[in-house]
Protein backbone atom coordinates (compact mmCIF):
# COMPACT_ATOMS: atom_id res chain seq x y z
CA UNK A 1 0.00 0.00 0.00
CA UNK A 2 2.76 2.66 0.68
CA UNK A 3 4.37 1.58 -2.74
CA UNK A 4 0.94 3.24 -3.86
CA UNK A 5 -0.09 5.47 -1.79
CA UNK A 6 1.77 9.12 -1.72
CA UNK A 7 0.21 10.70 1.12
CA UNK A 8 0.61 14.51 1.98
CA UNK A 9 3.18 16.53 2.11
CA UNK A 10 2.70 18.70 5.32
CA UNK A 11 6.48 20.57 4.56
CA UNK A 12 6.60 23.73 2.48
CA UNK A 13 4.41 26.34 0.83
CA UNK A 14 1.93 23.88 -0.36
CA UNK A 15 -1.34 25.83 -0.59
CA UNK A 16 0.03 28.60 -1.82
CA UNK A 17 2.30 26.79 -4.52
CA UNK A 18 -1.28 25.25 -5.00
CA UNK A 19 -2.89 28.80 -5.41
CA UNK A 20 0.10 29.66 -7.80
CA UNK A 21 -0.75 26.82 -9.93
CA UNK A 22 -4.27 27.24 -10.34
CA UNK A 23 -3.81 30.59 -11.17
CA UNK A 24 -1.22 29.81 -14.03
CA UNK A 25 -3.03 27.36 -15.40
CA UNK A 26 -6.28 29.09 -15.59
CA UNK A 27 -4.17 32.19 -16.92
CA UNK A 28 -2.06 29.92 -19.52
CA UNK A 29 -5.25 28.71 -21.17
CA UNK A 30 -6.81 31.90 -21.20
CA UNK A 31 -3.88 32.98 -23.57
CA UNK A 32 -3.72 30.07 -25.68
CA UNK A 33 -2.03 26.85 -26.38
CA UNK A 34 1.54 28.80 -26.50
CA UNK A 35 0.82 29.35 -23.02
CA UNK A 36 -0.16 26.31 -22.10
CA UNK A 37 2.53 24.35 -23.85
CA UNK A 38 5.02 26.54 -21.77
CA UNK A 39 3.66 26.04 -18.76
CA UNK A 40 2.66 22.36 -18.43
CA UNK A 41 5.97 21.82 -20.83
CA UNK A 42 8.27 23.52 -18.04
CA UNK A 43 6.24 21.07 -15.27
CA UNK A 44 6.65 17.99 -17.29
CA UNK A 45 10.72 18.78 -17.82
CA UNK A 46 10.82 19.69 -14.13
CA UNK A 47 9.11 16.12 -13.33
CA UNK A 48 11.06 13.87 -15.81
CA UNK A 49 14.22 15.18 -14.37
CA UNK A 50 13.28 14.65 -10.81
CA UNK A 51 11.84 11.24 -11.52
CA UNK A 52 15.48 10.44 -13.43
CA UNK A 53 17.53 11.87 -10.65
CA UNK A 54 15.40 9.45 -7.65
CA UNK A 55 15.76 6.30 -9.99
CA UNK A 56 19.33 7.06 -10.44
CA UNK A 57 19.77 6.97 -6.67
CA UNK A 58 18.01 3.77 -6.87
CA UNK A 59 20.59 2.28 -8.79
CA UNK A 60 19.08 2.62 -11.67
CA UNK A 61 20.31 4.92 -14.63
CA UNK A 62 17.57 6.50 -17.11
CA UNK A 63 18.83 9.21 -19.35
CA UNK A 64 17.71 12.55 -17.92
CA UNK A 65 18.49 14.48 -20.82
CA UNK A 66 16.27 11.94 -22.97
CA UNK A 67 13.54 12.10 -20.42
CA UNK A 68 13.69 15.75 -19.97
CA UNK A 69 14.05 17.07 -23.82
CA UNK A 70 11.51 14.23 -24.30
CA UNK A 71 8.81 15.92 -21.89
CA UNK A 72 9.27 19.40 -22.87
CA UNK A 73 9.56 18.75 -26.71
CA UNK A 74 5.73 16.76 -27.05
CA UNK A 75 4.07 19.92 -25.71
CA UNK A 76 5.78 22.28 -27.75
CA UNK A 77 4.96 20.14 -31.20
CA UNK A 78 1.51 19.88 -30.06
CA UNK A 79 1.18 23.24 -30.67
CA UNK A 80 1.79 22.71 -34.08
CA UNK A 81 -0.85 19.59 -34.40
CA UNK A 82 -1.33 16.33 -32.78
CA UNK A 83 0.30 14.53 -35.67
CA UNK A 84 4.04 16.10 -34.90
CA UNK A 85 3.36 15.74 -31.03
CA UNK A 86 3.10 11.98 -32.70
CA UNK A 87 6.12 11.54 -34.56
CA UNK A 88 8.29 13.70 -31.28
CA UNK A 89 6.81 10.46 -28.95
CA UNK A 90 8.05 8.09 -31.22
CA UNK A 91 12.05 10.12 -31.47
CA UNK A 92 11.60 9.88 -28.11
CA UNK A 93 11.04 6.34 -27.60
CA UNK A 94 13.83 6.16 -30.13
CA UNK A 95 16.19 8.23 -28.42
CA UNK A 96 15.69 6.25 -24.91
CA UNK A 97 16.52 3.68 -26.64
CA UNK A 98 19.62 4.68 -28.32
CA UNK A 99 21.33 6.38 -25.04
CA UNK A 100 20.49 3.08 -23.13
CA UNK A 101 22.62 1.41 -25.80
CA UNK A 102 25.69 3.56 -25.87
CA UNK A 103 25.43 3.81 -21.71
CA UNK A 104 28.71 2.54 -20.31
CA UNK A 105 29.20 0.38 -17.66
CA UNK A 106 25.51 -0.52 -17.79
CA UNK A 107 24.11 -3.03 -14.75
CA UNK A 108 20.59 -3.31 -16.83
CA UNK A 109 19.71 -4.76 -19.96
CA UNK A 110 19.42 -1.31 -22.36
CA UNK A 111 15.58 -1.89 -23.20
CA UNK A 112 14.85 -1.97 -19.10
CA UNK A 113 17.19 1.52 -18.89
CA UNK A 114 15.24 3.21 -21.70
CA UNK A 115 12.15 1.38 -19.82
CA UNK A 116 12.91 3.76 -17.04
CA UNK A 117 13.57 6.64 -19.23
CA UNK A 118 10.14 6.63 -20.99
CA UNK A 119 8.71 6.04 -17.49
CA UNK A 120 10.18 9.41 -16.04
CA UNK A 121 9.35 11.33 -18.94
CA UNK A 122 6.68 9.93 -21.36
CA UNK A 123 3.40 9.97 -18.62
CA UNK A 124 3.92 13.74 -18.21
CA UNK A 125 5.14 14.95 -21.56
CA UNK A 126 1.32 12.92 -22.65
CA UNK A 127 -0.30 14.90 -19.89
CA UNK A 128 1.22 18.04 -21.18
CA UNK A 129 0.54 17.80 -24.52
CA UNK A 130 -3.23 16.73 -23.79
CA UNK A 131 -3.57 19.92 -21.74
CA UNK A 132 -2.36 21.95 -25.39
CA UNK A 133 -4.99 19.50 -27.62
CA UNK A 134 -7.12 20.89 -25.10
CA UNK A 135 -6.04 24.56 -25.47
CA UNK A 136 -6.06 24.46 -29.41
CA UNK A 137 -9.77 22.58 -29.38
CA UNK A 138 -11.66 24.62 -26.56
CA UNK A 139 -9.72 26.87 -23.83
CA UNK A 140 -13.12 27.15 -22.17
CA UNK A 141 -12.32 23.23 -21.71
CA UNK A 142 -9.22 23.42 -20.38
CA UNK A 143 -10.17 26.27 -17.95
CA UNK A 144 -12.93 23.65 -16.68
CA UNK A 145 -10.53 20.73 -16.64
CA UNK A 146 -8.40 22.82 -14.33
CA UNK A 147 -10.96 24.33 -12.18
CA UNK A 148 -12.45 20.82 -11.62
CA UNK A 149 -9.22 19.22 -10.97
CA UNK A 150 -8.15 21.63 -8.54
CA UNK A 151 -11.12 21.12 -6.42
CA UNK A 152 -10.86 17.67 -6.04
CA UNK A 153 -7.13 18.33 -4.83
CA UNK A 154 -8.16 21.06 -2.70
CA UNK A 155 -11.02 18.51 -1.22
CA UNK A 156 -8.57 15.78 -0.76
CA UNK A 157 -5.92 18.06 0.71
CA UNK A 158 -7.94 19.43 2.92
CA UNK A 159 -9.79 16.40 4.37
CA UNK A 160 -6.72 13.96 3.46
CA UNK A 161 -4.57 15.95 5.60
CA UNK A 162 -4.15 13.92 9.15
CA UNK A 163 -7.31 11.61 7.87
CA UNK A 164 -7.09 7.96 9.62
CA UNK A 165 -7.87 6.42 7.15
CA UNK A 166 -6.31 7.22 3.16
CA UNK A 167 -9.52 7.25 1.24
CA UNK A 168 -11.26 9.97 3.09
CA UNK A 169 -8.55 12.79 1.62
CA UNK A 170 -9.86 11.44 -2.09
CA UNK A 171 -13.71 10.67 -1.42
CA UNK A 172 -13.88 14.17 -0.13
CA UNK A 173 -12.33 15.58 -3.50
CA UNK A 174 -14.70 13.68 -5.36
CA UNK A 175 -17.33 15.44 -3.91
CA UNK A 176 -16.06 18.59 -4.50
CA UNK A 177 -16.02 17.83 -8.05
CA UNK A 178 -18.95 16.35 -8.30
CA UNK A 179 -20.70 19.67 -7.17
CA UNK A 180 -18.66 22.37 -9.44
CA UNK A 181 -20.19 19.58 -11.90
CA UNK A 182 -23.63 20.57 -10.69
CA UNK A 183 -22.98 24.34 -11.55
CA UNK A 184 -21.28 23.24 -15.05
CA UNK A 185 -24.38 21.48 -15.57
CA UNK A 186 -27.04 23.70 -14.61
CA UNK A 187 -25.10 26.79 -16.33
CA UNK A 188 -24.46 24.47 -19.40
CA UNK A 189 -21.05 26.33 -19.73
CA UNK A 190 -19.28 26.51 -22.84
CA UNK A 191 -18.45 23.75 -24.41
CA UNK A 192 -20.81 21.50 -22.50
CA UNK A 193 -24.75 21.05 -22.44
CA UNK A 194 -26.74 19.75 -19.25
CA UNK A 195 -26.03 16.01 -19.72
CA UNK A 196 -21.90 16.02 -21.38
CA UNK A 197 -21.04 18.38 -18.50
CA UNK A 198 -22.22 15.72 -15.91
CA UNK A 199 -20.36 12.68 -18.37
CA UNK A 200 -17.18 15.41 -18.55
CA UNK A 201 -17.47 15.93 -14.59
CA UNK A 202 -17.64 12.16 -13.92
CA UNK A 203 -14.35 11.53 -15.99
CA UNK A 204 -12.14 13.84 -13.09
CA UNK A 205 -14.10 12.16 -10.34
CA UNK A 206 -12.92 8.98 -10.82
CA UNK A 207 -9.49 9.75 -12.89
CA UNK A 208 -8.14 12.21 -11.10
CA UNK A 209 -8.07 10.16 -7.77
CA UNK A 210 -6.32 7.26 -10.29
CA UNK A 211 -3.65 9.95 -11.25
CA UNK A 212 -2.26 9.96 -7.18
CA UNK A 213 -1.81 6.21 -7.57
CA UNK A 214 0.19 6.27 -10.76
CA UNK A 215 2.63 8.70 -9.94
CA UNK A 216 3.90 6.47 -6.85
CA UNK A 217 4.03 4.09 -9.54
CA UNK A 218 6.22 6.30 -11.99
CA UNK A 219 8.88 7.42 -9.00
CA UNK A 220 11.14 4.33 -7.22
CA UNK A 221 9.01 5.29 -4.00
CA UNK A 222 5.89 6.30 -2.88
CA UNK A 223 8.56 9.52 -0.63
CA UNK A 224 10.28 9.97 -3.04
CA UNK A 225 11.26 13.98 -3.77
CA UNK A 226 9.44 14.59 -7.27
CA UNK A 227 7.14 17.94 -6.33
CA UNK A 228 6.76 18.90 -10.02
CA UNK A 229 5.46 15.09 -10.45
CA UNK A 230 3.04 15.77 -7.48
CA UNK A 231 2.43 18.83 -9.44
CA UNK A 232 0.75 16.81 -12.12
CA UNK A 233 -0.38 13.43 -10.67
CA UNK A 234 -4.36 14.43 -10.81
CA UNK A 235 -3.92 15.06 -14.59
CA UNK A 236 -2.26 12.17 -15.55
CA UNK A 237 -5.13 9.94 -16.34
CA UNK A 238 -7.93 12.62 -16.56
CA UNK A 239 -6.19 15.04 -19.30
CA UNK A 240 -5.26 12.61 -22.28
CA UNK A 241 -9.01 11.36 -22.07
CA UNK A 242 -10.88 14.62 -21.37
CA UNK A 243 -8.30 15.58 -25.19
CA UNK A 244 -10.30 12.29 -26.90
CA UNK A 245 -13.64 12.71 -25.67
CA UNK A 246 -13.69 16.58 -26.38
CA UNK A 247 -12.30 15.80 -29.83
CA UNK A 248 -15.23 13.02 -30.26
CA UNK A 249 -17.99 15.41 -28.40
CA UNK A 250 -17.45 18.71 -30.86
CA UNK A 251 -17.02 16.52 -34.04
Amino acid sequence: MDRLVSGYDLEGPRVRMGILWFVLAVAAAVVGSVAVALLFGIVAFAAALQTAAAWRRARRRPSRLVAGAGALAMPVAATLGIGLAGVVALVFAAAAVLAAAVQPRRRLHPVAVAGYTLRCGFFVALTAASAVFLARTDAAALVTLVVLVSAFETGDYLVGTGAASPVEGPVAGIAAVLVLTFAVAVFELPPFESGSAWVFGGFVAVLAPLGRFLAPVLAPSADARVPALRRLDSYLFVTPIWAWMLWQYLL
